[in-house]
């Protein structure tokens, strides 16, 4: 499974970067830049991206719905089997997403595994409140 961080500007490197940090080297995990300085086309990207790993699966994990990433991505992939978009990226979701196999598992069984990573995901968002002693001096 071939799984592809797509942003604006340089979220999906800073984030891939991040990664391999925690995991190591992913050679399966790749980061797209769109609308950055000097950087390709995003469809060019995307296609050469494709065309590397033409017979692999493919999870993308993009910014922001609705984003132009995420519409260009869907529209590239629509027709595609084999294929699965997420939105919302953040480190929780690309670390569940790495270490759940999906290779052997049918569209269906992929759509509702990715289903439940992103509700997994969801939870690690917290407010988190501090409580802070007042009579303590910084």
């Amino acid at each position: 499974m071939q799984v592809i961080l797509a942003s604006h500007s340089q979220m999906a490197k800073g984030l891939k970067k991040t990664v391999e940090l925690i995991m190591g080297k992913q050679p399966n995990l790749h980061a797209i830049e769109a609308y950055d300085d000097n950087q390709e086309p995003l469809k060019k990207q995307l296609k050469d991206q494709l065309t590397k790993n033409d017979h692999e699966k493919y999870v993308f994990i993009t910014d922001i719905i609705g984003g132009s990433v995420n519409t260009t991505i869907a529209q590239m992939i629509a027709e595609r089997d084999e294929m699965f978009l997420v939105t919302g990226m953040n480190l929780p979701l690309v670390l569940a997403v790495l270490t759940t196999e999906l290779d052997n598992c049918s569209s269906q069984q992929i759509l509702s595994k990715l289903d439940q990573l992103c509700k997994e995901a969801r939870q690690e968002l917290k407010v988190v409140q501090l409580l802070v002693n007042e009579t303590e001096d910084f």
